[in-house]
């Protein structure tokens, strides 16, 4: 599984823009993965949006993961479901849409990583590592809380929160598999060039850290 570069959707008014364009020019651009992330549509809009999206990740051979709604992520036959700390249980969300699909969970510390990995997760999204607009009321824990889940555990880790093209590397380096980014993509100019950038960076990083992991076995 390699979630790498992790797009997720939003709709953009002012800018134009809706999931179905976000999701478009992230798959363009090089996401390994999409996440779509409705808020305040009805089950039927969500599903006609999932449905469209999951014929542009089916095409380009990455999964698209869907938040929260796990009767969505059944109906679209999406490849997983992402919940947070106050969402379905993973157990059951596992049970329902079957122990071969992905189930993310949101955690901020190490003792909710550790109930993740208990329960069954397929991978922890740990932030907000930095500040961030989308949830500004949440305090950013750093990389090195990345580091410290990472030290418990082998669970794949995907770092949330005000993650950017310069700042990605810090977090790799701390131990994260992935990024997930939401604003980077859906508020950029150019949404295909500003994946590209965050794919590249974050191909950069994860080659920096096999030659240094090389150096230092040679040394």
């Amino acid at each position: 599984m390699n979630l790498g570069l992790y797009v997720i959707t939003a709709s953009i008014p002012e800018l134009g823009r809706d999931h179905y364009d976000v999701a478009a020019a992230a798959v363009e651009g090089g996401a390994t993965a999409i996440q779509l992330r409705v808020k305040r549509r009805s089950m039927g809009e969500v599903l006609k949006i999932a449905t469209r999206i999951h014929e542009l990740t089916q095409e380009a051979g990455i999964p698209l993961i869907i938040n929260d709604h796990v009767g969505i992520a059944m109906a679209s036959k999406a490849e997983g479901l992402h919940v947070g700390q106050d969402d379905m249980p993973v157990p059951a969300a596992l049970r329902m849409i079957g122990r071969g699909r992905i189930v993310g969970k949101s955690v901020s510390n190490h003792t909710e990583a550790l109930k993740a990995v208990q329960e069954g997760a397929t991978y922890v999204g740990v932030g907000a590592v930095y500040a961030t607009a989308i949830k500004p009321d949440q305090l950013p824990t750093g990389p090195q809380r990345i580091a410290k889940i990472r030290a418990l555990s082998n669970i794949p880790i995907i770092a949330i929160g005000g993650v950017d093209a310069g700042n990605l590397g810090e977090c790799v380096e701390a131990g994260a598999n992935g990024v997930a980014v939401l604003s980077a993509v859906a508020m950029a100019d150019d949404m295909v060039a500003a994946t590209t950038d965050l794919r590249r960076a974050l191909d950069d990083a994860r080659s920096s850290l096999v030659v240094e992991a090389g150096a230092k076995k040679a040394g």
